[in-house]
């Protein structure tokens, strides 16, 4: 390691370490959508997902529709979420 690369490694720690307000803001649409069972939308590159929310991780949510009994979906692949 050379001294030119020692404060972006020490920006890169410090850029981890905040947390992100959006995910925040997901996480806890994501978690009021399985307390309350009510249908979450997600909306994943492009595409539309409805879900009844079941589970709720660190890096995915778990849920469940009319078409499928368990669908998985990456939180870092969500664009946007709504509740119904």
């Amino acid at each position: 390691m050379t001294r030119r690369s020692i404060p972006f490694f020490l920006a890169a720690g410090v850029a981890a370490a905040q947390p992100n307000p959006a995910t925040d803001s997901m996480l806890s649409i994501l978690r009021s959508g399985m307390e309350t069972k009510k249908g979450v939308t997600l909306y994943v590159r492009g595409q539309t997902v409805s879900i009844l929310v079941t589970a709720v991780g660190e890096h995915y949510v778990e849920g469940r529709n009319q078409q499928s009994s368990r669908v998985v979906v990456r939180i870092a692949s969500i664009d946007a979420a709504s509740i119904a």
